[in-house]
């Protein structure tokens, strides 16, 4: 069986049975429930094992979502973290730069097991082109305005399950998605941004370690002072503020050579 979850159906029991569920589609329904652990409980209860859940959500790190009186719930690349029990994952590890657990569970005791196989990013128009992949998820993990939707598939677990179950899944299965959204990532593409509207030189120390493929000791701001191009940048600084001197001089007046009558 196949069902659509809507945002009136978050509130309240599902008329379904257990482990009747093969697909649900939760297409932007979920930030309107009152208490998000018992809508996931519902839907959990309902899905059979190795059931697929696409979920398409607001943004948490959005300026709009964030005053709107209707979102109930809001949610990051961590949030998954919570809908499991499980410490490993299939995801890439540089989706969670900035991070403290290393774990990929956040919640030891979740009423849910929901695997996260795919999750996908929709950013704003200036986000578009000019930034690799790596640099997307540290600027959208650590400044406002720059995705506003995720998508994520999720497989229900019910029952034993291997890891390379799980990568066999996220390789070769076919997800399913909104129709909205195929034109949402073509008006992406579709889009060039003239101008980057941030840059990325206080983060380049995590960003060459994550290209390299080392994990980053501290995923952090650096300091000037700890910064490869310090002494550049004290350098430039040093000289605008000798030319702001010079400048800010008041020219002497000049002698007037000629002789009064």
């Amino acid at each position: 069986m196949r069902i659509e979850l809507g945002r009136r159906d978050v509130n309240k029991p599902l008329p379904f049975k257990d482990h009747s569920v093969d697909f649900v589609m939760a297409a932007h329904s979920l930030e309107y429930a009152d208490n998000l652990t018992e809508a996931l409980t519902e839907l959990y209860r309902v899905c059979r094992h190795k059931a697929i859940v696409c979920m398409v959500l607001p943004y948490a790190h959005v300026s709009a979502h964030m005053v709107n009186p209707q979102f109930k719930q809001l949610f990051n690349e961590h949030s998954p973290r919570y809908w499991t029990r499980s410490a490993e994952s299939v995801i890439s590890q540089d989706e969670f730069v900035l991070t403290q657990n290393a774990a990929w569970s956040l919640h030891e005791k979740s009423p849910v097991d929901l695997r996260l196989l795919r999750m996908e990013f929709f950013y704003f128009p200036a986000y578009n082109t000019g930034f690799d992949r790596i640099e997307l998820s540290l600027l959208r993990q650590s400044q406002m305005n720059v995705a506003y939707q995720m998508m994520l598939h999720l497989v229900v677990v019910k029952g034993t399950i291997t890891q390379s179950e799980l990568l066999q899944m996220k390789d070769t299965a076919k997800f399913e998605e909104p129709d909205d959204l195929a034109e949402h990532r073509k008006a992406g593409t579709e889009r060039e941004s003239r101008d980057q509207i941030f840059y990325l030189d206080h983060l380049d120390p995590v960003v060459e370690q994550r290209k390299a493929k080392k994990p980053a000791s501290k995923a952090a701001v650096l300091p000037d002072s700890k910064r490869t191009d310090a002494p550049r940048r004290k350098k430039e600084s040093s000289q605008r503020s000798s030319l702001s001197k010079r400048t800010s001089k008041k020219p002497k007046p000049s002698k007037s050579t000629t002789k009064s009558r």
